[in-house]
């Protein structure tokens, strides 16, 4: 059974995605506060570079935004 947020081709319902043990395992928090963050860095919206989270460490605040601003 799919339902409206199901394109009609999908092999997989959206129930599918959320009874599996891989969605609860992203869905599960493997930091808690105090805790350092995981390492990564992501490309500038410029293309020039790339900027670490690790640059900011002990320095800095660093607020991460998900979603779209186009």
């Amino acid at each position: 059974m799919t339902g409206p947020e199901t394109p009609t081709d999908s092999p997989l319902t959206l129930e599918d995605v959320m009874s599996s043990p891989a969605y609860h395992r992203l869905m599960t928090p493997e930091l808690t506060p105090g805790d350092p963050a995981f390492a990564f860095d992501l490309p500038l919206l410029d293309g020039g570079g790339r900027v670490r989270l690790a640059d900011f460490a002990g320095e800095r605040s660093v607020a991460l935004v998900f979603g779209s601003y186009t």
